[in-house]
Protein backbone atom coordinates (compact mmCIF):
# COMPACT_ATOMS: atom_id res chain seq x y z
CA UNK A 1 0.00 0.00 0.00
CA UNK A 2 1.23 3.56 -0.70
CA UNK A 3 2.87 5.76 1.93
CA UNK A 4 4.04 8.70 -0.15
CA UNK A 5 4.12 12.48 0.40
CA UNK A 6 0.80 14.07 -0.52
CA UNK A 7 0.66 16.15 -3.69
CA UNK A 8 -0.11 19.85 -2.96
CA UNK A 9 -2.32 19.97 -6.05
CA UNK A 10 -4.53 17.33 -4.44
CA UNK A 11 -4.17 18.48 -0.84
CA UNK A 12 -5.12 22.14 -1.44
CA UNK A 13 -8.64 21.61 -2.84
CA UNK A 14 -9.25 18.86 -0.27
CA UNK A 15 -8.44 21.28 2.55
CA UNK A 16 -10.60 24.08 1.14
CA UNK A 17 -13.66 21.93 0.49
CA UNK A 18 -13.37 19.97 3.73
CA UNK A 19 -12.92 23.17 5.77
CA UNK A 20 -15.93 24.79 4.11
CA UNK A 21 -18.09 21.92 5.37
CA UNK A 22 -17.78 23.04 9.01
CA UNK A 23 -19.33 26.52 8.78
CA UNK A 24 -21.83 25.28 6.20
CA UNK A 25 -22.81 22.42 8.50
CA UNK A 26 -23.07 24.74 11.49
CA UNK A 27 -25.31 27.12 9.55
CA UNK A 28 -27.50 24.25 8.31
CA UNK A 29 -28.17 22.69 11.73
CA UNK A 30 -29.19 26.15 12.93
CA UNK A 31 -32.27 25.98 10.69
CA UNK A 32 -32.87 22.21 10.46
CA UNK A 33 -32.46 19.33 12.93
CA UNK A 34 -29.03 17.71 12.53
CA UNK A 35 -30.05 14.11 11.87
CA UNK A 36 -32.56 15.18 9.23
CA UNK A 37 -29.78 17.23 7.61
CA UNK A 38 -27.37 14.33 7.55
CA UNK A 39 -29.98 11.82 6.35
CA UNK A 40 -30.93 14.05 3.42
CA UNK A 41 -27.28 14.80 2.72
CA UNK A 42 -26.33 11.12 2.60
CA UNK A 43 -29.31 10.08 0.47
CA UNK A 44 -29.03 12.87 -2.10
CA UNK A 45 -25.23 12.66 -2.24
CA UNK A 46 -25.38 8.91 -2.81
CA UNK A 47 -27.86 9.39 -5.64
CA UNK A 48 -25.61 11.99 -7.29
CA UNK A 49 -22.51 9.84 -6.89
CA UNK A 50 -24.23 6.80 -8.42
CA UNK A 51 -25.00 8.92 -11.49
CA UNK A 52 -21.30 9.83 -11.70
CA UNK A 53 -20.32 6.18 -11.25
CA UNK A 54 -22.72 5.13 -14.01
CA UNK A 55 -21.10 7.67 -16.36
CA UNK A 56 -17.55 6.65 -15.43
CA UNK A 57 -18.23 2.89 -15.58
CA UNK A 58 -15.39 1.73 -13.30
CA UNK A 59 -14.34 -1.89 -12.97
CA UNK A 60 -17.10 -3.83 -11.26
CA UNK A 61 -16.08 -4.64 -7.68
CA UNK A 62 -16.32 -8.06 -6.06
CA UNK A 63 -18.80 -8.72 -3.24
CA UNK A 64 -15.93 -8.62 -0.78
CA UNK A 65 -14.81 -5.21 -2.06
CA UNK A 66 -18.37 -3.89 -1.85
CA UNK A 67 -18.58 -5.05 1.77
CA UNK A 68 -15.26 -3.45 2.65
CA UNK A 69 -16.25 -0.14 1.03
CA UNK A 70 -19.53 -0.10 2.96
CA UNK A 71 -17.82 -0.81 6.28
CA UNK A 72 -15.28 1.92 5.60
CA UNK A 73 -18.10 4.29 4.64
CA UNK A 74 -20.05 3.58 7.82
CA UNK A 75 -17.03 4.71 9.82
CA UNK A 76 -15.78 7.61 7.73
CA UNK A 77 -19.24 8.89 6.76
CA UNK A 78 -21.78 7.57 9.25
CA UNK A 79 -19.88 7.76 12.54
CA UNK A 80 -17.97 10.90 11.62
CA UNK A 81 -20.84 13.06 10.44
CA UNK A 82 -23.58 11.80 12.76
CA UNK A 83 -21.32 12.55 15.71
CA UNK A 84 -20.17 15.86 14.28
CA UNK A 85 -23.61 17.22 13.46
CA UNK A 86 -25.04 16.17 16.82
CA UNK A 87 -22.19 18.11 18.44
CA UNK A 88 -22.80 21.20 16.29
CA UNK A 89 -26.46 21.12 17.28
CA UNK A 90 -25.48 20.94 20.97
CA UNK A 91 -23.40 24.07 20.99
CA UNK A 92 -19.94 22.99 19.87
CA UNK A 93 -18.54 25.78 17.64
CA UNK A 94 -17.53 24.66 14.16
CA UNK A 95 -13.96 25.91 14.68
CA UNK A 96 -13.55 23.83 17.84
CA UNK A 97 -15.07 20.78 16.13
CA UNK A 98 -12.60 21.24 13.28
CA UNK A 99 -9.74 21.37 15.79
CA UNK A 100 -10.70 18.04 17.36
CA UNK A 101 -11.22 16.39 13.97
CA UNK A 102 -7.82 17.81 12.96
CA UNK A 103 -6.14 15.35 15.31
CA UNK A 104 -6.94 12.67 12.75
CA UNK A 105 -3.24 12.26 11.79
CA UNK A 106 -2.06 11.49 15.29
CA UNK A 107 -5.10 9.39 16.15
CA UNK A 108 -4.49 7.40 12.98
CA UNK A 109 -0.92 6.82 14.15
CA UNK A 110 -2.17 5.80 17.60
CA UNK A 111 -4.65 3.32 16.19
CA UNK A 112 -1.89 1.84 14.06
CA UNK A 113 0.19 1.30 17.20
CA UNK A 114 -2.66 -0.39 19.08
CA UNK A 115 -4.32 -2.35 16.26
CA UNK A 116 -1.51 -3.04 13.82
CA UNK A 117 1.54 -3.14 16.05
CA UNK A 118 3.10 -0.20 14.21
CA UNK A 119 6.29 1.08 15.85
CA UNK A 120 6.16 4.85 16.17
CA UNK A 121 9.27 7.03 16.10
CA UNK A 122 10.21 9.41 18.92
CA UNK A 123 9.05 12.32 16.80
CA UNK A 124 5.74 10.55 16.26
CA UNK A 125 5.30 9.95 20.01
CA UNK A 126 5.96 13.64 20.73
CA UNK A 127 3.25 14.44 18.17
CA UNK A 128 0.78 12.24 20.06
CA UNK A 129 1.54 14.06 23.32
CA UNK A 130 1.14 17.46 21.68
CA UNK A 131 -2.16 16.33 20.16
CA UNK A 132 -3.56 15.34 23.55
CA UNK A 133 -2.42 18.67 25.01
CA UNK A 134 -4.06 20.51 22.12
CA UNK A 135 -7.43 18.91 22.80
CA UNK A 136 -7.27 19.66 26.54
CA UNK A 137 -6.17 23.25 25.97
CA UNK A 138 -8.81 23.96 23.33
CA UNK A 139 -11.72 22.18 25.02
CA UNK A 140 -11.18 22.95 28.72
CA UNK A 141 -12.42 26.57 28.63
CA UNK A 142 -15.62 25.55 26.86
CA UNK A 143 -16.31 22.70 29.30
CA UNK A 144 -15.72 24.95 32.33
CA UNK A 145 -17.99 27.65 30.92
CA UNK A 146 -20.74 25.22 29.91
CA UNK A 147 -20.73 21.72 31.43
CA UNK A 148 -23.37 20.63 28.93
CA UNK A 149 -20.97 21.06 26.02
CA UNK A 150 -18.89 18.17 27.33
CA UNK A 151 -21.17 15.60 25.68
CA UNK A 152 -20.91 17.51 22.44
CA UNK A 153 -17.12 17.33 22.55
CA UNK A 154 -17.32 13.60 23.30
CA UNK A 155 -19.45 13.23 20.17
CA UNK A 156 -16.79 15.05 18.12
CA UNK A 157 -14.10 12.74 19.53
CA UNK A 158 -16.20 9.72 18.51
CA UNK A 159 -16.55 11.28 15.05
CA UNK A 160 -12.78 11.72 14.84
CA UNK A 161 -12.10 8.10 15.82
CA UNK A 162 -14.59 6.95 13.18
CA UNK A 163 -12.79 9.02 10.55
CA UNK A 164 -9.36 7.69 11.56
CA UNK A 165 -10.38 4.04 11.86
CA UNK A 166 -12.37 4.19 8.65
CA UNK A 167 -9.44 5.73 6.83
CA UNK A 168 -7.13 2.92 7.92
CA UNK A 169 -9.72 0.31 6.94
CA UNK A 170 -10.32 1.90 3.57
CA UNK A 171 -6.64 2.14 2.85
CA UNK A 172 -6.09 -1.53 3.58
CA UNK A 173 -9.09 -3.00 1.79
CA UNK A 174 -10.26 -0.49 -0.84
CA UNK A 175 -6.98 0.76 -2.30
CA UNK A 176 -7.68 -0.81 -5.71
CA UNK A 177 -11.22 0.54 -6.06
CA UNK A 178 -12.41 3.63 -7.94
CA UNK A 179 -12.69 6.50 -5.43
CA UNK A 180 -16.08 7.61 -6.76
CA UNK A 181 -17.41 4.10 -6.29
CA UNK A 182 -15.97 3.88 -2.78
CA UNK A 183 -17.69 7.14 -1.83
CA UNK A 184 -21.00 6.06 -3.38
CA UNK A 185 -20.99 2.72 -1.53
CA UNK A 186 -20.01 4.37 1.75
CA UNK A 187 -22.79 6.94 1.55
CA UNK A 188 -25.32 4.29 0.52
CA UNK A 189 -24.44 2.19 3.56
CA UNK A 190 -24.61 5.20 5.88
CA UNK A 191 -27.98 6.49 4.65
CA UNK A 192 -30.23 3.94 6.47
CA UNK A 193 -28.38 4.56 9.74
CA UNK A 194 -28.85 8.31 9.40
CA UNK A 195 -32.52 7.77 8.49
CA UNK A 196 -33.10 5.82 11.71
CA UNK A 197 -31.56 8.62 13.76
CA UNK A 198 -33.66 11.19 11.89
CA UNK A 199 -36.89 9.22 12.38
CA UNK A 200 -36.33 8.73 16.11
CA UNK A 201 -35.18 12.26 16.95
CA UNK A 202 -37.14 15.51 17.28
CA UNK A 203 -37.26 17.37 14.01
CA UNK A 204 -37.44 21.08 13.35
CA UNK A 205 -37.05 23.30 10.32
CA UNK A 206 -37.19 27.02 10.96
CA UNK A 207 -36.20 28.27 7.51
CA UNK A 208 -36.82 25.70 4.78
CA UNK A 209 -35.56 27.72 1.76
CA UNK A 210 -32.30 28.55 3.54
CA UNK A 211 -31.94 24.95 4.71
CA UNK A 212 -32.38 23.61 1.17
CA UNK A 213 -29.81 26.03 -0.27
CA UNK A 214 -27.27 25.13 2.42
CA UNK A 215 -28.01 21.44 1.97
CA UNK A 216 -27.43 21.64 -1.79
CA UNK A 217 -24.17 23.50 -1.20
CA UNK A 218 -23.07 20.89 1.31
CA UNK A 219 -23.83 18.02 -1.05
CA UNK A 220 -21.74 19.49 -3.86
CA UNK A 221 -18.80 20.78 -1.83
CA UNK A 222 -18.64 18.33 1.09
CA UNK A 223 -20.21 14.99 0.20
CA UNK A 224 -19.23 14.84 -3.47
CA UNK A 225 -16.21 17.14 -3.49
CA UNK A 226 -14.33 16.86 -0.19
CA UNK A 227 -15.20 13.23 0.53
CA UNK A 228 -14.12 11.99 -2.88
CA UNK A 229 -10.97 14.12 -2.89
CA UNK A 230 -9.98 12.75 0.51
CA UNK A 231 -10.59 9.22 -0.75
CA UNK A 232 -8.25 10.07 -3.64
CA UNK A 233 -5.64 11.29 -1.15
CA UNK A 234 -5.83 7.96 0.66
CA UNK A 235 -5.63 6.01 -2.59
CA UNK A 236 -2.53 7.82 -3.84
CA UNK A 237 -0.62 8.44 -0.61
CA UNK A 238 -2.02 6.16 2.08
CA UNK A 239 -4.07 6.91 5.19
CA UNK A 240 -1.27 8.26 7.30
CA UNK A 241 -0.03 10.74 4.70
CA UNK A 242 -3.55 11.70 3.61
CA UNK A 243 -4.61 12.53 7.16
CA UNK A 244 -2.01 15.32 7.26
CA UNK A 245 -4.43 17.65 5.44
CA UNK A 246 -6.24 18.00 8.76
CA UNK A 247 -3.27 19.96 10.09
CA UNK A 248 -4.49 23.00 8.16
CA UNK A 249 -8.24 22.35 7.95
CA UNK A 250 -9.00 23.92 11.38
CA UNK A 251 -7.32 27.21 10.48
CA UNK A 252 -9.14 27.34 7.17
CA UNK A 253 -12.45 26.40 8.84
CA UNK A 254 -12.00 29.01 11.57
CA UNK A 255 -11.39 31.77 9.05
CA UNK A 256 -14.44 30.69 7.06
CA UNK A 257 -16.58 30.52 10.24
CA UNK A 258 -15.35 33.98 11.29
CA UNK A 259 -16.27 35.43 7.90
CA UNK A 260 -19.60 33.64 7.44
CA UNK A 261 -20.89 33.10 11.00
CA UNK A 262 -19.07 35.64 13.14
CA UNK A 263 -17.53 32.94 15.36
CA UNK A 264 -14.47 33.80 17.42
CA UNK A 265 -11.77 31.73 19.14
CA UNK A 266 -10.47 32.27 22.68
CA UNK A 267 -6.71 32.61 23.24
CA UNK A 268 -6.60 29.10 24.73
CA UNK A 269 -8.41 27.67 21.74
CA UNK A 270 -5.95 29.42 19.44
CA UNK A 271 -3.16 27.91 21.54
CA UNK A 272 -4.76 24.50 21.11
CA UNK A 273 -4.93 25.10 17.39
CA UNK A 274 -1.20 25.89 17.35
CA UNK A 275 -0.35 22.77 19.34
CA UNK A 276 -2.55 20.64 17.09
CA UNK A 277 -0.84 22.02 14.02
CA UNK A 278 2.58 21.37 15.56
CA UNK A 279 1.55 17.80 16.35
CA UNK A 280 0.44 17.23 12.78
CA UNK A 281 3.64 18.73 11.35
CA UNK A 282 5.75 16.45 13.56
CA UNK A 283 3.65 13.50 12.47
CA UNK A 284 4.16 14.43 8.82
CA UNK A 285 7.91 14.64 9.29
CA UNK A 286 7.88 11.29 11.06
CA UNK A 287 6.10 9.75 8.09
CA UNK A 288 8.64 11.28 5.71
CA UNK A 289 11.53 9.94 7.80
CA UNK A 290 10.11 6.41 7.80
CA UNK A 291 9.47 6.51 4.06
CA UNK A 292 13.04 7.55 3.26
CA UNK A 293 14.94 5.60 5.92
CA UNK A 294 15.29 2.28 4.02
CA UNK A 295 16.65 3.97 0.87
CA UNK A 296 19.05 6.13 2.86
CA UNK A 297 20.34 3.18 4.81
CA UNK A 298 21.23 1.21 1.71
CA UNK A 299 24.63 2.27 0.37
CA UNK A 300 24.53 -0.09 -2.56
CA UNK A 301 23.43 0.90 -6.03
CA UNK A 302 20.45 -1.46 -5.88
CA UNK A 303 17.26 0.44 -5.19
CA UNK A 304 15.26 -0.57 -2.14
CA UNK A 305 11.61 0.40 -2.06
CA UNK A 306 10.46 2.14 1.12
CA UNK A 307 8.44 -0.08 3.39
CA UNK A 308 4.81 0.96 3.14
CA UNK A 309 2.67 1.30 6.25
CA UNK A 310 0.26 -1.54 6.75
CA UNK A 311 -2.64 0.84 7.18
CA UNK A 312 -2.74 2.58 3.84
CA UNK A 313 -5.97 4.57 3.76
CA UNK A 314 -9.26 5.00 2.41
CA UNK A 315 -9.90 9.25 6.71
Amino acid sequence: MPNRPLSPSLAAPTVLLYAAGYPIGSATVAVMSPFLVIALRFALSAALLWVIVAIRRPVRPTRRQVGHAMIAGLMTQGIQFLGLYWALDHGVPSGLAALVIALNPVVTAGLMIVLLGHRESRRGMVALVLAAAAVVLACAPKIVADHGIGLGIVAVVVAMVGLSAGGIYQGRFCADMDVWLVSALGLTASTPVAAVFAATSPEHTTDLPRALILLATMIVFSSVGATTLYAACIKTSGARSASIVFAVIPAAASVMAWIALGESLSPLTIGGLALGAAACVLQARSTSDEATAPAEGDGAAEHVEPIADEHCLRR
